[in-house]
C-alpha cells in the first residue's frame, strides 16, 4: 500500500473518531471525561519531567504511561478513557519540549 493510501486510511479513521467524539452522546461523554482528568494530570507530569536532566520523548512517554496507570487505578477510569488520556498526554511532548 502506498503512502498516499496509508495516509488516506489513517486520516479517515482519525476523522471518524473525532466525529464520533463530537457528535454522539457517548462520544461527548468520553471527551468530557478525558478533559476532566487531562489538565490536573498534565500539570503533575509537567512538573515531574522538568525535574529530570535531559528529558527525552521516551522518558515522557514512560512517565505518562506510569502516571496514567496509577491515576486510573485511584480514580477507577474505564480502559477506553485511560487509553485516550495516554494518547492525548503523549501528544503534548512537542509543546513541552519547546517550553523547557
Amino acid at each position: 500500500m502506498g503512502n498516499f493510501k496509508k495516509g488516506l486510511v489513517v486520516g479517515s479513521a482519525v476523522g471518524a473518531f473525532l466525529t464520533w467524539l463530537n457528535v454522539t452522546p457517548k462520544g461527548k461523554e468520553m471527551r468530557s471525561k478525558i478533559l476532566e482528568h487531562f489538565e490536573p494530570l498534565y500539570m503533575e507530569l509537567k512538573t515531574s519531567i522538568k525535574q529530570l536532566e535531559g528529558p527525552t520523548q521516551e522518558m515522557w512517554d514512560a512517565l505518562v504511561e506510569r502516571a496514567v496507570e496509577e491515576y486510573s487505578n485511584r480514580k477507577e477510569l474505564a480502559e477506553e478513557v485511560k487509553l485516550n488520556l495516554v494518547k492525548q498526554l503523549k501528544k503534548k511532548w512537542g509543546e513541552l519540549k519547546k517550553q523547557m
